[in-house]
């Protein structure tokens, strides 16, 4: 395995270099089709290039996960390191991205939870200042959370994001300026997008990007 460029951790175009093999301050080893065979060469290449450049492990945040394990799969993994047993982990959390084997699951959960603690900030402040700063507050609070690595977990089953969503419109409907506007309104007047559109616009955005560089 050759290293030839490095990610700086918490970068903006981390998370979409998630899709491909990469690296960072933090390393992870994606591999596909060949896990169980590649798994140990791979981490002989990586421990190699680590001790060529005098860098170390530590050795107590290191785990794995496997991702999409096939069902009724319950093969145990003996991954060693320098004679250090690796232990396996249902997720992992990487660049402020929880991976895991069930679907987005533990990540939106996390995000759910902001997001829930965001509505009551808006839903106190709606009684005490304007409307243009409740907005304000929403895209400090709230649009940074769903925009976030969307490119990812926005692919989610629609059960699973739901909560998600009901989330996003009752936030949404703290910035309503007529008690007459209907949710949709108010995502148009206050230039908002669904977290689905956030979604497309994300995968158009990156579509555009590959297809012109």
């Amino acid at each position: 395995m050759s290293i030839t460029c490095r990610v700086p951790q918490g970068s903006v175009i981390g998370p979409v270099l998630f899709n491909t093999t990469m690296f960072a301050d933090d390393i992870i080893v994606v591999s596909v089709r060949t896990l169980r065979r590649k798994v140990k060469d791979e981490i002989k290449n990586i421990d190699y290039w680590i001790s060529a450049n005098k860098l170390s492990i530590n050795y107590n945040k290191t785990s794995y996960t496997i991702l999409n394990r096939p069902k009724g799969d319950t093969a145990i993994f003996n991954i060693s390191i320098n004679s250090h047993q690796i232990c396996e982990k249902n997720d992992i959390k990487y660049l402020g991205i929880i991976l895991d084997n069930k679907h987005w699951k533990p990540h939106i959960a996390k995000l759910t939870t902001q997001i829930s603690k965001s509505c009551g900030i808006l839903s106190k402040l709606r009684h005490y200042t304007t409307q243009p700063v409740l907005k304000a507050v929403y895209n400090a609070l709230i649009h940074p959370y769903l925009n976030y690595a969307v490119l990812n977990w926005g692919r989610a089953s629609k059960t699973t994001i739901q909560p998600l969503e009901n989330l996003q419109n009752k936030a949404v409907k703290f910035l309503k300026t007529s008690n007459k506007a209907t949710l949709d309104e108010i995502y148009i007047q206050n230039n908002i997008l669904t977290i689905n559109n956030l979604f497309k616009m994300s995968a158009g955005t990156f579509m555009h990007s590959y297809e012109n560089n």
